[in-house]
């Protein structure tokens, strides 16, 4: 009895592997990008293994969704989400280390009569 229990347990269990949906192609491309990065570039999270049990589970199709095979966002160019990004502020600049600007802005002197410290607010009570 103990055996056709298990016996059964695997079967169904084969049944529904072969019946879930191959993930995305551009999940199975991320992915392998992911594995070709040294480690110190790899995302955190992907190490986690309760988190990559439950991606997987979240990653499914689900009753009404069909798989998407042009995605819109795969025709943007890189170059214009950087743009986006850096004019929104989500991201800094680059910084160019041997990037000469177009415009030089020489170090102007201007002369004020400014006092050139920072006054106590103790000494001005004297005044």
């Amino acid at each position: 009895m103990n055996s056709r229990a298990s016996l059964a347990l695997v079967v169904l269990s084969a049944v529904t592997v072969m019946s879930l949906p191959p993930p995305h192609p551009a999940v199975v491309d991320v992915r392998h990008a992911e594995e070709q990065l040294p480690p110190h570039l790899r995302s955190p999270a992907l190490r986690n293994p309760h988190f990559l049990e439950t991606l997987q589970l979240t990653s499914l199709l689900h009753k009404g969704e069909k798989p998407v095979f042009e995605r819109q966002s795969d025709t943007i160019p890189r170059k214009e989400i950087y743009n986006i990004l850096t004019h929104a502020g989500f991201i800094g600049r680059k910084r160019y280390i041997n990037h000469i600007p177009k415009y030089h802005s020489e170090v102007q002197s201007f002369h004020h009569n400014d006092i050139p410290f920072e006054i106590n607010s103790n000494i001005i009570q004297y005044l």
